[in-house]
């Protein structure tokens, strides 16, 4: 199998940021537990996820090319470690915010480098649409695996307890074990390379004139809208189960 090793780290990419976002109800009702902080308090999570995604985004947008899809990587799954790895150490409510912030702003690079990357590795339509529906569809076994993972480590017995922290230690080795597989591996780019030399704010303001277009700017509402819809529902499940249905 060709380009193994990438195809292999893009889908632990997928895999652990998955399970990374989508952790944000649970944590929500474990930091109430745990730190003592109150529900609107603890949804403030949500916004350093959601809000650290769009924002850098938008800001690479039209810059990610001249810092590389495999650097940008890279340098996303690296932070991403980093910060699981600290947070059962300086376990807090202040740094349960910086994870959530370091993993939408990783995931901001993530999403835009696997897709581009895609189109790098595969070499027609047909193998490019297979492997682009195959890592979505992983994304979301992702998704519910790590609702098994998190409730493995919660001790519904004591919910004062903090050893669910120590899921981070395995969400950081996958991390890593993509970081490695990536890093051990040529991606030959030079096919996404621009040999344009315009300066960065006039890409930028090409973004912005291509955003304001009506069609995005309803693509963008709509997305927004079902973005809305979803997380509400994901992000406090958790709590009504508990605190509403008394479910462990």
């Amino acid at each position: 199998m060709s380009n193994w090793k990438i195809k292999l780290s893009l889908f632990l990419n997928y895999f652990v940021f998955a399970i990374l976002l989508n952790s944000v109800g649970t944590v929500i009702l474990q930091v109430q537990s745990n730190y003592g902080v109150s529900e609107s308090s603890a949804s403030v999570l949500e916004a350093f996820k959601d809000l650290s995604i769009a924002l850098v985004s938008f800001l690479v947008a039209s810059y990610i090319t001249r810092i590389g899809y495999k650097n940008a990587m890279l340098i996303a799954l690296g932070f991403v470690a980093v910060a699981c790895l600290i947070m059962p150490s300086l376990s807090s409510f202040a740094m349960t915010k910086v994870l959530f912030a370091v993993t939408g702003t990783s995931f901001a690079l993530i999403k835009v480098s696997v897709y581009a990357t895609i189109g790098i590795i595969t070499n027609n339509k047909k193998e490019h649409a297979s492997f682009m529906n195959f890592i979505e569809s992983f994304f979301m076994v992702g998704i519910l695996t790590g609702y098994f993972i998190f409730s493995a480590f919660v001790d519904d017995q004591n919910p004062q307890s903090t050893g669910w922290l120590s899921v981070y230690y395995l969400l950081a080795g996958i991390a890593l074990v993509a970081f490695l597989l990536l890093l051990s591996t040529s991606l030959d780019e030079s096919s996404v390379k621009t040999n344009s030399s315009k300066p960065f704010l006039e890409d930028f303001m090409d973004m912005i004139k291509l955003a304001i277009k009506p069609l995005v700017l309803v693509f963008i509402v709509s997305a927004f809208t079902y973005v809305l819809i979803e997380q509400s529902i994901m992000s406090w499940l958790p709590t009504f189960n508990s605190k509403v249905l008394h479910l462990p």
